[in-house]
């Protein structure tokens, strides 16, 4: 009997063990359409997807982007951020600075928006140079622009977030604005303030990229198994 107690008190304290190791949390930021104030939306759908697949259960917590990217990058507890753009310069792989980078989980069309009645128009970097162009601070956009706006080579108009971008496009304060495709369909139906507007702007069709959207895993032997267990399920 007592022979029976210790295996079964044995075998219900590997209980939370187990369940511990089949679950991760990773943090996301709020962008519309790809992550919702709730942290729902299609990125994260796609991520507990794949995870899901590869039998792991994903907890996802929204917070502003530079403590998410904090936060997973120096607490065990978040073993990795979405989506993000791959850049060489966090990849831990290629001498980088801070994570480790999954397989693309989804693709986001990054172009500019500008108002109907502008002669805005590009086919190469160097058309820029005569326009101000309405940026996100902090956003990564596309590796050659980003130089050129912070070498000065092409004027940028500064902006808190997507939808003060566009709205600084419909106010003429820039000739055309960086976005997301998506993000701007999606604040053009769901931000009164950029509804308002919509009908004055278009997309251009001439993508300034197409990147990957990616987890950013934990640099270390846990984010290195979550990584192989994601990977493997796309």
């Amino acid at each position: 009997m007592r022979l029976l107690l210790a295996a079964a008190t044995a075998a219900f304290s590997l209980i939370p063990m187990v369940s511990q190791a089949e679950s991760v949390k990773l943090t996301t930021l709020e962008w519309p359409p790809y992550v919702m104030a709730d942290g729902s939306g299609t990125s994260t759908d796609a991520v507990k997807s794949a995870f899901s697949k590869a039998g792991v259960t994903a907890e996802v917590k929204v917070f502003p982007w530079q403590r998410a990217i904090n936060l997973a990058q120096k607490k065990p507890e978040w073993i990795g951020v979405y989506p993000e753009y791959y850049a060489e310069g966090s990849d831990a792989e290629k001498g980088g600075d801070r994570c480790l980078f999954s397989k693309s989980f989804g693709v986001s069309p990054v172009g500019f928006v500008q108002r109907k009645d502008s002669d805005f128009s590009w086919s190469s970097h160097d058309d820029l140079k005569k326009h101000k162009i309405g940026v996100v601070r902090g956003y990564s956009n596309e590796e050659q622009f980003d130089a050129m706006v912070a070498a000065g080579d092409i004027k940028s108009e500064q902006a808190d977030d997507d939808a003060q971008n566009i709205l600084k496009v419909a106010g003429g304060r820039a000739a055309a604005g960086v976005v997301d495709k998506l993000v701007f369909e999606h604040l053009t139906k769901n931000d009164p303030a950029v509804a308002k507007v919509a009908g004055d702007l278009v997309f251009n069709d001439n993508l300034l990229v197409e990147h990957g959207l990616f987890v950013c895993f934990e640099n270390s032997d846990a984010g290195r198994a979550a990584r192989e267990k994601f990977n493997s399920a796309l």
